[in-house]
């Protein structure tokens, strides 16, 4: 379903990524996690090619990528798989709850508006939000608003979602709402990707972990393996860190 193949990106002599590769089957749920500015938030952006990776192969489905003969065509094409959602929700300022969610199925996919506005509610409807669809961002709260976020990728049903630190900019009362939603969409066999900070999240959603550390992958297998007995000596002093900090 999704493969990465030695995936690297530098932003001048900084070099983010060094040699990702991993593979992930339809419906499973992949967590990254590892220290901040390990790359995380840049590996998932590669993956749609909202920055160009440096080097490396990415398939998504039937759709392939290579950075260094990638076509126009072929970016599109491949981000036609995916959905991003952010870790600051961006949504349109402008626009209600209910038109943010309409959007990408009317601008992206050519859908005719009623049909994107019944659409539109039913996913609302599915996040618990059919009361706030007439809202505008600044009317909802962040747990809210990262709700639609999550919303609005759902609408165009990719083949994957890729979801950047979903709850790193909520106060810690609004985290739960949000990672609710995402443990019923795992239920649902979406494929997901994960950057996150929540290791017992991590560890009950995810199916595979990834470990970065400094652009490379340390460690990754299975959550149960992972977070009750890690192979390497980094991911014991990183996790031993996060469990000092949940307890």
């Amino acid at each position: 379903m999704i493969k990465v193949e030695n995936l690297k990106k530098n932003f001048g002599a900084l070099q983010v990524l060094d040699g990702i590769s991993f593979e992930l089957e339809k419906g499973k749920v992949l967590a990254v996690v590892g220290p901040s500015g390990t790359g995380k938030s840049t590996l998932l952006r590669c993956l749609n090619y909202l920055e160009k990776p440096s080097e490396g192969k990415i398939t998504i489905g039937n759709i392939s990528a290579d950075s260094k003969k990638i076509q126009k065509q072929e970016i599109y094409r491949l981000r036609g798989k995916t959905a991003m959602v952010f870790q600051n929700y961006n949504l349109f300022k402008n626009k209600t709850a209910l038109q943010n969610i309409m959007e990408p199925m009317i601008s992206v996919q050519g859908m005719e508006k009623k049909k994107a506005k019944e659409k539109a509610m039913e996913i609302l409807q599915m996040i618990g939000l059919t009361e706030k669809s007439d809202s505008y961002p600044s009317q909802l709260s962040g747990g809210q608003q990262q709700r639609i976020g999550i919303g609005r990728a759902m609408a165009v049903e990719p083949e994957v979602m890729l979801i950047d630190e979903p709850t790193s900019s909520l106060d810690p009362e609004l985290v739960g709402e949000v990672l609710s939603l995402l443990y019923k969409l795992a239920q649902n066999h979406m494929t997901m990707i994960i950057s996150t900070h929540e290791m017992s999240f991590a560890k009950n959603i995810a199916d595979k972990v990834i470990f970065l550390d400094q652009g490379k992958i340390i460690e990754e297998g299975e959550p149960e393996q992972f977070f009750t007995n890690p192979k390497t000596e980094r991911a014991k002093q990183f996790l031993k860190k996060f469990i000092k900090e949940e307890t």
